[in-house]
């Protein structure tokens, strides 16, 4: 099986240093078991989309593959499509959506250079990530701007602890940075950028909620990535994006561009 989206190629980029990834006729499987509450380092590609009648199936070859996992913690599918119209239809939907399952959709963006935003805020400073107290600053940003709705089973802030081990040691193999966003010494808000080749992914985006609607975010975005064209020769940039959520627009300000959707399907114990 051969992967066409750009979404899941950058997801990759993650999973190869971490994980591994066994491509079957049909899918692949991505398992990353130092991190198992990574929900998106331990998922199933499926070369198809998925039949009104797959969801029990599908959750079958899920516990066949991923035996690190004593009882049913997580489940995330995707199928790799071209990503240019929607594939699933809402009858299949409410079929998953009966066994509790969510159904999402994101696009990518992508740009070959970003442009300055039009709200260009000059009070933050933005450098790299290096010292101990700057990364452990950085977590708890991350966890403090973390979707509610993956925090109500108390595994949220592990997960994250364990899945900062990984972009650490990326880091010290070349693979990207992590920049934030200082006012003074206070943490405003960071991103990650990382690598494989020529095609970059931002990672995890966030901004304190106090420093919010100030042009921090479309700043930091466009200042880091002229920060990374001075170690890495980038020819593409990707960013993933809920498609409703008003951070899609902030990324297109600075040059981004709407070039792909991708749909899932996601359970995790509540």
């Amino acid at each position: 099986m051969e992967i066409k989206s750009l979404i899941i190629q950058t997801d990759l980029i993650f999973a190869k240093f971490a994980g591994s990834i066994e491509y079957r006729s049909d899918m692949a499987i991505i398992r990353t078991p130092s991190n198992p509450r990574f929900h998106w380092g331990n998922f199933i590609v499926f070369k198809n989309p998925p039949k009104i009648d797959d969801c029990q199936n599908w959750k079958r070859i899920f516990d066949q593959e991923f035996d690190y996992y004593k009882g049913p913690h997580h489940y995330t599918f995707v199928w790799d499509i071209d990503g240019s119209e929607t594939s699933c239809d809402k009858e299949i939907i409410k079929a998953f959506e009966k066994y509790e399952f969510d159904y999402e959709d994101s696009i990518a963006l992508s740009c070959s250079e970003l442009n300055a935003p039009k709200q260009l805020n000059h009070e933050i400073k933005i450098r790299e990530i290096k010292t101990e107290s700057e990364w452990q600053e950085v977590i708890k940003l991350q966890i403090l701007c973390g979707d509610e709705k993956y925090k109500k089973n108390g595994t949220y802030e592990k997960f994250k602890i364990d899945q900062f081990k990984n972009y650490r040691k990326m880091y010290e193999a070349d693979l990207g940075f992590w920049y934030g966003a200082f006012i003074g010494e206070t943490l405003v808000a960071d991103l990650g950028i990382f690598h494989s080749r020529n095609l970059a992914r931002y990672q995890s985006v966030e901004t304190h909620p106090d420093y919010r609607n100030k042009g921090i975010c479309g700043t930091l975005v466009y200042q880091s990535s002229l920060m990374l064209l001075k170690h890495f020769n980038i020819d593409q940039f990707v960013m993933v994006a809920d498609p409703n959520y008003h951070a899609a627009r902030i990324y297109e300000n600075v040059g981004f561009k709407n070039v792909e959707k991708i749909e899932s399907f996601s359970w995790w114990v509540r």
